[in-house]
């Protein structure tokens, strides 16, 4: 049976699905706000702000908590977090950290914990790229409630702990895994694993590409043989006409959800490699546009991908300040009581264009409430008969539009006969638009 708990069941994929009828599933696009809602802004910032990192939601008070990048790079070279004192990786980006109370306007508070230029003031908590942030609420010792993975740039792929979220401790082991740049870990709702999402080499009918290996732990220091689990196939590449373009997958965020995973990967199309020599300071050789679509997995190893590959977070008008690419996503989702919210790195232009003419901010996806996708009934009516289900309440919510028809529910036996009283018959029907209505029987 799936565990119903904190994890809705999302109809993403069949896997939550014993049988269907005159139902057809529709993927819903994100709406971005027109304008990023973090920027640069302070000297240790430099000139751009990355969220490969986390966003949680503090239960007692309610405030969003974010872990975002930055890698500044000014006149004359770079200027990371190895000039930082206390701050041990060199080379490193800088993990900064802001809170906000709606989620589009941020505070960035001044911690006092590591001086740049000679300065306390500042939001710096730590020094790796990509920090991806969990809450781990199976964790028995409170030092130890956040848990974080990210990379040594250059090196390999290091974790770190905290009771706070603000003071963070390099585990005993380290580096967990080789290779490094871009990861996200999430934590798989039965077992409590460790799955970390990260980038590692590997060719790809004949080019070196960027694709997605995962790795799993149970105590965040010992970790499995990666395994390569989500690349490009021939349908990504079939817009290729010379020997310079490709598709590779630039990085992958995964939520779980009841009967499975949710991935957002970001698919970047090589259409310009430039030579070593012609690359500025904070530039890459290889150039164009990065989109994020949708995957889903039952297990978080075997992924299947949309038929259309559609884009469910576009990007903004050229010249905009996400019209260029978007180079990933944050590590979880933010729930509302009516919206889901996912915050991404916006870029003006292509992935490969200099800094300068390219600007890096942070901006916001919102969803309705868990609305990736849907199943539609046309008007002679549809049926959805899930798998069985184990409540971990006496209440069942329904996320549905009924505000042209009606929604009604019965409760099925396991071998899927009627429970007296819990027919549709019986059922209070839903005729409105809701994402949380209160299934109910007479």
């Amino acid at each position: 049976a799936i565990a119903l708990g904190d994890l809705p069941l999302l109809f993403v994929d069949d896997s939550g699905i014993a049988t269907r009828e005159s139902v057809v599933r529709t993927l819903h696009a994100a709406k971005a706000h027109p304008s990023p809602v973090i920027q640069a802004d302070r000297k240790w910032e430099g000139d751009r702000v990355y969220i490969y990192g986390a966003v949680q939601r503090d239960e007692q008070s309610g405030e969003l908590r974010m872990w975002y990048n930055t890698a500044p790079v000014r006149e004359g070279g770079p200027d990371r977090a190895g000039k930082v004192p206390g701050l041990r990786r060199n080379g490193a980006d800088l993990v900064l950290y802001t809170t906000s109370k709606d989620g589009l306007q941020w505070t960035k508070p001044s911690l006092g914990q590591y001086a740049y230029d000679g300065d306390k003031n500042n939001n710096i908590v730590f020094d790796v790229h990509s920090p991806s942030v969990i809450v781990d609420a199976r964790e028995a010792d409170a030092s130890k409630l956040y848990k974080m993975l990210g990379a040594e740039k250059p090196g390999n792929y290091v974790a770190a702990y905290s009771g706070d979220g603000l003071k963070w401790t390099n585990y005993p082991k380290n580096p967990v895994l080789q290779y490094s740049d871009t990861i996200t870990f999430t934590q798989h709702p039965l077992t409590g694993a460790y799955m970390a999402y990260h980038k590692r080499p590997a060719t790809v009918r004949g080019f070196p590409r960027r694709v997605v290996w995962l790795s799993t732990s149970l105590d965040m220091q010992t970790w499995s043989e990666p395994e390569l689990v989500f690349g490009a196939d021939e349908i990504d590449d079939q817009w290729v006409t010379n020997k310079v373009e490709r598709t590779e997958v630039y990085n992958m965020s995964v939520f779980p959800h009841a009967s499975g995973f949710l991935g957002l990967p970001t698919i970047f199309r090589v259409i310009r490699q430039l030579d070593r020599s012609q690359v500025a300071a904070g530039q890459s050789p290889l150039d164009g546009p990065i989109d994020v679509e949708l995957a889903t997995s039952t297990d978080g190893r075997s992924w299947q991908r949309t038929s259309r590959r559609t884009i469910v977070i576009p990007r903004g008008a050229p010249g905009t300040f996400d019209g260029g690419a978007i180079l990933g996503v944050a590590s979880n989702p933010v729930h509302t009581k009516d919206e889901t919210w996912v915050y991404y790195t916006a870029l003006t232009t292509g992935h490969g264009a200099p800094i300068g003419p390219k600007k890096i901010s942070i901006g916001r996806a919102d969803w309705r409430r868990n609305g990736f996708a849907s199943l539609d009934a046309g008007p002679d009516g549809g049926r959805v008969e899930t798998r069985p289900l184990r409540f971990a309440s006496p209440t069942l919510a329904v996320n549905a539009d009924a505000s042209r028809g009606r929604v009604r529910v019965a409760l099925l036996e396991e071998n899927g006969s009627a429970i007296a009283g819990y027919t549709f018959d019986d059922s209070t029907p839903l005729t409105a638009n809701a994402t949380q209505f209160t299934a109910a029987w007479r």
